[in-house]
């Protein structure tokens, strides 16, 4: 088994300067601290992690936040995507990451605060925001350092990465209302998430600017009995629109399913399109056009963002918007 004594003779360096190096000591040049990683990768050296924790008082790990650990959100490719991101950060900068498990907002309460006290994480990434969450206020009592993906609500010290979701709603909108739609619904997850409340507004704010009349907006969970219902009864009303946009794949995914059971077509009794592009919206029948949110780059910018808070407490927090862009295919083609 190779030793920190092994390292250092390989090297022509003190075990000291070798402990500096993996705990990234200021103290060391640049020039020696790649030396003597070269030397640990060419040994096959692995540090300890736990003594390292002792020494440093670091772990080196993240925390990731789900606002629900249910499948609905585990399974939803942006937030794999997303934790690519970050992961990819992470392990250039030899950080590991754990994410929270616990289905309702009590127990992740309980899991944040466990976390923190056993020193186990050096810092959070929370993969949502929301008005009044205790979670925030949580890590703010505790002053612990941590960086939210999604926008900024009240907080001026907190930083935040995020797209501007009005205007990507209101562009994907107006996609749809160029090509002659007047009729048209949006459905979004609870408006208690600062993301549905921005894609929601910019919805409105496009169909406001064409003077569109027959607008409807609905709240559910990505769920498909909850979307059943209120396409069911769209249609039993004759109210059915003409082109429906979901506030993201999930509940995309979910409304094909319905529509394909009622025999509304797409795209030609019906256009859909939807946030954040996936191999799920790719490969749809029919493909979705979709918002691409760049998830992966989001999570990146998280990554980078939290460690440099965490090396650096007295860094400027400064806010990051993700550009959009979007990708059209055959549901809005006819």
């Amino acid at each position: 088994m190779v030793t920190i004594k092994d390292v250092a003779n390989e090297a022509n360096v003190s075990p000291s300067t070798v402990s500096r190096v993996i705990s990234g000591h200021s103290s060391i040049s640049e020039k020696t601290s790649k030396k003597v990683k070269a030397v640990m990768q060419r040994l096959g050296y692995e540090p300890n992690i736990a003594a390292r924790t002792l020494v440093t008082q670091k772990s080196n790990t993240i925390g990731l936040i789900l606002k629900t650990a249910s499948k609905e959100i585990t399974q939803n490719p942006f937030f794999t995507d997303v934790l690519m991101g970050i992961s990819v950060e992470c392990k250039k900068r030899e950080y590991a990451t754990i994410m929270t498990t616990s289905i309702d907002q009590h127990a992740l309460l309980k899991e944040v605060e466990s976390l923190i006290k056993s020193k186990s994480i050096d810092g959070f990434i929370m993969l949502y925001s929301k008005e009044n969450d205790p979670i925030k206020a949580l890590l703010k009592r505790y002053n612990f350092p941590f960086v939210v993906i999604g926008k900024q609500l009240d907080d001026r010290d907190i930083i935040h990465i995020d797209n501007d979701n009005v205007d990507a709603s209101q562009t994907i909108t107006q996609h749809i209302i160029d090509k002659g739609h007047h009729h048209i619904a949006f459905i979004a997850e609870p408006d208690s998430y600062a993301v549905a409340i921005d894609r929601v507004e910019g919805f409105k704010k496009a169909c406001s600017q064409n003077s569109i009349k027959h607008v409807e907006v609905f709240h559910a969970h990505p769920k498909r009995d909850e979307i059943m219902t209120i396409i069911k009864n769209l249609k039993l009303t004759g109210k059915l629109p003409t082109a429906i946009i979901t506030s993201d794949s999930m509940m995309n995914i979910n409304l094909l399913s319905v529509l394909y059971e009622l025999n509304i077509r797409i795209p030609d009794d019906m256009m859909t399109a939807t946030f954040n592009d996936s191999f799920i919206n790719e490969f749809a029948s029919p493909p979705q056009t979709v918002v691409n949110i760049n998830p992966e780059h989001l999570g990146q910018e998280a990554g980078v963002a939290l460690i440099s808070l965490i090396e650096n407490p007295n860094i400027l927090k400064k806010n990051t918007i993700v550009p959009t862009e979007i990708i059209e295919r055959a549901s809005t083609l006819k």
